[in-house]
């Protein structure tokens, strides 16, 4: 089961692109570095031009150690349907490694909340939930970079694509037209994946978490200090939070000490961080020397706390999010988060409705399910009140506004 042989592994690619619904999964080492080893790609396919959800499709494990994967990766990325299970990782190293996206990708994680079987499910708990099977859990923390592989080692990363095509299949049904939002959801997911992975020192800052606040030295500190951590962890081949975690980078940023010593005096400061403190010093001197970089959005310029107004309406529609999320069965977070609720408030109060037009809630799949409702409570055609009979005591209603408005 275990291919190593580069024939084979033409076939396999070109078996793939003749099916009409393909899977897959990998396994790879991530500990200590900056860019995962991939060791294991695992594929499935159906052989018939009409697969059945009972189906048993053809299953292979490529070796990736040993032989160059290349042709079925692209065969992944040029099929119209391929699935996998929270598989933002995966993508993230297919785009790194290969240099492949995968706009066909419909991740099974996603339609599951879509469905309200609960938000980032395992595959274990899918699999017994949909198809009533129990996958082992035994090798979860496996290293896959060992070789030999073993019998338990094949039999479990099989098992993580064996039942791909027939969960796929049953929860497709269940979906309907909701599906194409799921397709949608998968494609920005693997934007967002393969984003991550073409970071440059250049563009690092712009994935530090917690940033917002920071004056503008600040920001200059904070872009320079990201830029010299990717470089240093290139370097290195270190994952990034060993060099420096986000939180201590902004730390930094914020308070920008003028001496080694107030470098290592950074509570959480790796053993990295304080043998190069030196460096982090002269990154920081040189930063407050520069003007804030001009790539920096001007939406993150000099942006003053959102207004009283804004922080009450985005309160409100948050409770909304909750409320549809109710009626639909679709995963909170998918429909918006709060930081999704704060910006289209402050948008809104700042510049008017039309200008939230581009904001995800009001422009994607979500428009029809959670940007009409918000624009619909923010002009007066929706109210939110009290509902004994509801799981969270609220409903939204038609005002008397509205229904003139019909």
């Amino acid at each position: 089961m275990l291919v190593t042989d580069p024939d084979e592994v033409a076939a396999i690619a070109a078996r793939i692109g003749r099916s009409p619904l393909a899977a897959f999964d990998v396994e790879f080492v991530s500990q200590d570095r900056l860019v995962p080893t991939l060791c294991l790609v695992q594929v499935a396919w159906h052989s018939s031009d009409a697969p059945d959800p009972q189906t048993v499709p053809e299953v292979r494990l490529l070796d990736a150690l040993i032989v160059d994967v290349g042709p079925v990766v692209a065969a992944l990325a040029a099929h119209p349907t391929v699935i996998a299970h929270a598989a933002r990782q995966d993508l993230g190293l297919f785009a790194q490694r290969f240099g492949a996206t995968l706009p066909g990708l419909v991740d099974t994680q996603l339609m599951a909340a879509f469905l309200g079987l609960g938000d980032q499910i395992g595959l274990a708990a899918l699999a017994a939930e949909v198809l009533g099977m129990q996958l082992a859990k035994e090798q979860q923390w496996t290293d896959w970079a060992r070789r030999p592989l073993s019998e338990a080692q094949l039999s479990y990363a099989g098992a993580d694509v064996r039942y791909l095509p027939a969960i796929y299949e049953r929860l497709a049904a269940r979906l309907g037209s909701r599906l194409e939002w799921v397709r949608e959801e998968s494609r920005s997911v693997g934007e967002d994946a393969t984003a991550a992975a073409s970071v440059t020192a250049e563009t690092a800052w712009q994935q530090v978490g917690g940033a917002r606040g920071l004056d503008p030295q600040g920001r200059a500190a904070l872009q320079a200090l990201a830029a010299w951590r990717h470089r240093v962890a290139s370097e290195m081949d270190r994952p990034l939070g060993q060099v420096l975690n986000d939180k201590v980078l902004v730390e930094l940023a914020k308070f920008r000490p003028r001496n080694p010593g107030g470098v290592r005096a950074v509570k959480g400061a790796s053993p990295i961080a304080k043998s190069r403190a030196d460096q982090i010093v002269d990154v920081l001197a040189d930063a407050l020397a520069a003007e804030v970089s001009a790539a920096e959005p001007a939406a993150h310029r000099g942006r003053g706390p959102a207004s009283s107004r804004a922080q009450r309406w985005a309160e409100m529609m948050i409770a909304i999010v909750q409320l549809v999320a109710e009626q639909t069965q679709i995963a909170p977070r998918l429909l918006a988060t709060r930081a999704d609720a704060e910006e289209a408030a402050r948008v809104v109060d700042e510049q008017g409705l039309a200008a939230a037009a581009k904001l995800p809630a009001f422009s994607t799949w979500r428009r029809a399910v959670i940007g009409d409702r918000w624009a619909g409570w923010l002009t007066g055609r929706l109210a939110i009140v009290g509902d004994p009979a509801a799981p969270s005591g609220l409903a939204l209603v038609e005002t008397a506004a509205g229904e003139l408005a019909q």
